[in-house]
Formats: C-alpha cells, sequence, structure tokens
C-alpha cells in the first residue's frame, strides 16, 4: 500500500490530469472494534441531523469535499447499510419486496436477489464507513471511487488494463449501484458502476456520470498508465480542426475571401 502523502498526491493529480468535476474518494470500511484513524469526519444524523442513503453520502463527499463516518444509525437506505454489513443480520423484506418493483418477471427477481447477495459484506462486520476525498484523505483506503464523464472512466479503465488490470465484468441490475462498492472490495476487483435507480433519485448522481471503483492498491497505476496509453487513447480527445471553413453567402462579409475583394476594389 502506498503511503497517505503519496495517496493524497495521487488523488491530486488525477484530478487535475482527467480535468474531473468532483473529488476522488477513498473510502474504508471498519470492522467492529476496530480504530480506523482519521480526524474531521461528519456524521449526517449527530452533525446534520438527517440520515442519507450511502449514494447520497459519496456524492456528499465527493460535491463538498467533506469527510464523512457512515453508521447504522447515519443510514436512510436499508439496502446500502445492509451491503455493508452496517445491519446485524440479512433483511429479507429487501429480498422479498424490493425486487417486485423492479421487474414483473419471476426469474429477473431471483437474479437480482442473488447479485445482490454476492456483493453484501457479512452481515454486522462493519461498525463505520468512513468516505473522504483521496487529495486530504488520513486514512487507509481500502477502495477509491471515481465519478466523471464516460470518456473520463473509460481513461482510468484504460490505464489499468495497461497494467494489466482489467476491469470486472459489468453486472447492470437496475439498483442498489452502491453495492458494487463492497463488493470490489470483497473480491479485490474493479468495477465500472452505471448509476442505477436509488443513485439516481436518492444520491442525485448526474445523469451523465458513471463512476469506476478500484481496489486501492491499484491507484498508483492510475497516472502513468493514463500517460503510457496516450498515443492509443489521448485524452482530453483531438477535435479535427485543420480545415477551412466553408459559409452561407450571407456571412461571406467576415471572411477572408470579402476582405481581399474590398480592399482590391
Amino acid at each position: 500500500m502506498a503511503s497517505l502523502d503519496e495517496i493524497r498526491q495521487q488523488g491530486s493529480t488525477l484530478r487535475e490530469v482527467l480535468g474531473l468535476a468532483t473529488w476522488p474518494i477513498g473510502i474504508r470500511f471498519c470492522s467492529r472494534g476496530e480504530q480506523c484513524g482519521g480526524t474531521g469526519f461528519k456524521r449526517p444524523y449527530r452533525d446534520l441531523g438527517i440520515r442519507v442513503a450511502f449514494c447520497q453520502a459519496i456524492n456528499i463527499a465527493r460535491t463538498y469535499g467533506w469527510k464523512l463516518a457512515i453508521g447504522l444509525e447515519d443510514s436512510y437506505c436499508m439496502i446500502g447499510a445492509e451491503a455493508l454489513g452496517l445491519t446485524k443480520t440479512y433483511l429479507d423484506y429487501i429480498d422479498r419486496d424490493i425486487p417486485k418493483w423492479h421487474t414483473s418477471d419471476k426469474g429477473a427477481m431471483e437474479r437480482i436477489v442473488s447479485v445482490m447477495h454476492a456483493r453484501f459484506l457479512e452481515p454486522g462486520s462493519t461498525e463505520l464507513v468512513l468516505i473522504s476525498p483521496l487529495d486530504r484523505i488520513d486514512f487507509e483506503p481500502h477502495v477509491a471511487v471515481i465519478y466523471g464523464l464516460p470518456a473520463q472512466i473509460a481513461t482510468v479503465a484504460k490505464a489499468l488494463i495497461w497494467n494489466g488490470v482489467m476491469p470486472g465484468e459489468i453486472t447492470y441490475i437496475g439498483m442498489a449501484s452502491c453495492t458494487l462498492i463492497p463488493y470490489s472490495h470483497k473480491y479485490g476487483k474493479v468495477q465500472i458502476n452505471i448509476p442505477g435507480t436509488g443513485e439516481l433519485i436518492l444520491g442525485r448522481t448526474e445523469s451523465h456520470e458513471v463512476s469506476i471503483v478500484i481496489p486501492a492498491k491499484y491507484l498508483h497505476l492510475i497516472v502513468p498508465g493514463i500517460e503510457a496509453v496516450k498515443r492509443i487513447h489521448p485524452y482530453p480527445l483531438a477535435k479535427f480542426s485543420l480545415y477551412e471553413p466553408k459559409v452561407p453567402k450571407w456571412y461571406e462579409e467576415l471572411t477572408f475571401d470579402y476582405y481581399r475583394k474590398s480592399v482590391d476594389q
């Protein structure tokens, strides 16, 4: 694992190199009884008087630049809380009721439940989830999450592929997209996230955004990987501009040809 100074520098450089609109963030899953370290965290329920969905907490951290600590008492959405290992047991009503809102097909319902459980951490395994912008992080993250335009996230993925780290197969179930974060931590796999229903409605992720979830051990590969793939995958993408414009007749008086004719007369 890189030092905290190196992680902070990587976060700052990533935002600058890619022109990201929001901060890349680091996340740590603090197990019960663990001393996680870190200071200056806001607790949503204690400090803000609100409970938040996990996707919402991520968007607050990456947009406002805040450091947040999320426990069960801070959690609004129980799918996210269960996925993070904050609940003491599996919540049967999530399996029974939630899929019915998203599909009329029984086979698809069973698949949604199966996929969700594959992503969940063990019940009661987590006490707090720490979230911080990478460029000011003061704890060792388990995963990093970067939001951006599709071309920006593709560039990050391409940089990882250059170094032999292949993003996992994209599994889209149309909901509970936050569960890809504990999944990435659980299996050590890079995940690309297309925001689902809850994230768009509760979390307020923008409609043009996607994200990538990266185990922290791969963070140091991204910036050199971006440099390495520039020949085949430049970003920002160059626009072809080496041509002489053609304009309608009424616009000609603003062109060189019109000027030349005026001078000749």
